[in-house]
């Protein structure tokens, strides 16, 4: 099992990606502090990507707890030529696929809808703008969850996570161009559903 590493990319290593090169090899030393320093980079962006895929906190949490557990057993396989982020987030989508398969399989819904994102309004001005701004948020993710699981991961990774088209391509094990369409066909069907909701 031979760990994929290169020192510098044609370009140069970012400070970041040196510093990660770094733990990552310590951590394949046998130095477990090593890999709770990449944990505590990367817990809330993996948490955050958890809770959005599963919508439920004691969900995201295991989700969570998993995709570490499942970094540290392939930590081998990183190829830290390319970015750490993406493995991270691919694991995550992986893990967050299992645990959604598990809940169907035990019939339990998915209607518990966590507030992820801060309310941007101010309400001081109208006392009902955090209400309707709370109800448009639930019909987007009631429109998201009615979207096939690839459309929607792709959707989320792109549009909610702020991934580019070629990292949701890579983390979703799919072309560019498949993700592209995904997305598209995901936004005309959250559009056609918000307007019949509305």
């Amino acid at each position: 099992m031979e760990l994929l590493m290169s020192r510098a990319p044609e370009g140069g290593s970012s400070p970041e990606a040196l510093e990660i090169e770094t733990l990552v090899r310590r951590t394949l030393a046998g130095e477990t502090a090593a890999f709770e320093q990449i944990v505590l980079r990367y817990e809330r962006r993996v948490m955050t990507l958890s809770l959005r895929v599963l919508r439920g906190a004691d969900d995201a949490q295991d989700a969570t707890q998993e995709v570490f557990l499942r970094a540290f057993k392939y930590i081998h396989r990183l190829d830290l030529r390319k970015p750490i982020e993406p493995w991270l987030m691919r694991m995550t989508v992986n893990v967050c696929r299992d645990i959604a398969r598990k809940k169907l399989r035990r019939h339990h819904s998915f209607s518990e809808i966590p507030a992820v994102d801060a309310d941007p309004k101010d309400e001081s001005k109208d006392p009902y703008a955090g209400f309707a701004w709370e109800q448009q948020r639930q019909m987007l993710w009631r429109a998201l969850e009615g979207l096939p699981e690839k459309e929607r991961m792709a959707v989320i990774l792109r549009d909610v996570e702020g991934f580019t088209t070629s990292e949701v391509a890579e983390i979703l094990g799919s072309s560019e161009g498949t993700v592209r369409s995904q997305i598209c066909r995901g936004r005309l069907r959250i559009k056609a559903a918000m307007d019949h909701l509305t």
